[in-house]
């Protein structure tokens, strides 16, 4: 007589955070005999060992956590005053994603550890306190200019107008932070900012007075002007040939993520229907437009590549 099959073992996978901290933790790795695609693995000390038998593949980080110590968890786009750091307790705060602190940080009280599997945007000034109290960081630390006492208003859009700049409900001393790039889309009139900062590429009008410009700041990136009518893209997207024949007049191409172009769109055309490219991210192209899209591009934080060219 055969023996019976031996069951399949569980295999967890596509999981942005896999936290086994919970009140089951020792049975949560039960059967389990693959973890695949997992961005984090929180775990306790003690299930170390029977987490070192399981196969692992794809997984960017695994964060200890000491037995006895409660882990708090956060996940995504996380915005927090710097004294909010200060909880004097024996937890761990773990941070999944961005880390956004609006206010100067003094201290890190949380005795379990610090742990931010991310980007964090501190302002200037926090960067011993920061360092200090970080348990692990697997991700980029920016610190924005700060201005003591004033606001400061995070804007989580890729554009503005120039007319919102006014900020007529605010205070002159407030300060704007983007957390990535940040397109001023219209003339600016007044500002009403006391700074304007951007953690990538800041793209105003070239009309804008010398004087406002001294107030504004890349972190990351660089100042660029336009000219031509901005047009702004957050994520992923491909470009046609027919896209770009329906601009009657040159566009500013703005975008942050991963794109393409088709093979399609001839360098002629683009030098037609674009004045200037921004770019954060990534274009692939076919190679007879890649030197087009490297003379049109005005301020660049990563790459252009041709199709033939691996990812």
């Amino acid at each position: 007589m055969q023996p019976p099959p031996t069951p399949a073992g569980r295999e967890i996978r596509h999981v942005a955070l896999l936290d086994l901290t919970g009140a089951q933790a020792a049975a949560a790795l039960d059967g389990v005999t693959h973890i695949s695609h997992v961005a984090a693995i929180l775990v306790p000390e003690s299930l170390l060992p029977k987490l070192s038998t399981i196969a692992l593949d794809h997984v960017a980080a695994t964060v200890p956590v000491p037995d006895g110590v409660r882990a708090r968890v956060m996940a995504g786009q996380v915005v927090l005053g710097g004294d909010a750091l200060a909880d004097n307790t024996e937890d761990m705060l773990v941070i999944a994603g961005q880390l956004v602190i609006t206010s100067q940080i003094k201290h890190v009280g949380f005795k379990g550890g610090l742990v931010v599997l991310g980007q964090v945007i501190a302002p200037a000034g926090s960067e011993a306190a920061l360092g200090a109290g970080l348990t692990r960081l697997s991700g980029q630390a920016v610190y924005y200019p700060y201005v003591d006492g004033g606001t400061t208003r995070l804007l989580t859009g890729a554009s503005i107008s120039g007319e919102a700049l006014a900020n007529v409900n605010g205070q002159p001393s407030d300060v704007l932070l983007a957390t990535g790039q940040l397109v001023i889309t219209s003339p600016i009139q007044r500002l009403g900012y006391q700074q304007i900062t951007a953690i990538g590429h800041l793209v105003v009008p070239a009309t804008t007075d010398p004087d406002m410009l001294s107030g504004m700041t890349s972190v990351t990136g660089q100042i660029a002007t336009y000219t031509a009518p901005p047009r702004v893209f957050d994520g992923s997207d491909h470009f046609s040939a027919g896209f770009f024949e329906l601009f009657e007049q040159p566009i500013t191409l703005v975008l942050e993520g991963k794109y393409s172009f088709d093979e399609d769109v001839a360098p002629e055309l683009l030098r037609r229907s674009v004045a200037a490219i921004v770019l954060d991210g990534k274009i692939r192209a076919a190679r007879r437009l890649v030197p087009m899209l490297q003379v049109l591009c005005i301020a660049r934080d990563g790459k252009i590549e041709s199709f033939d060219e691996p990812e």
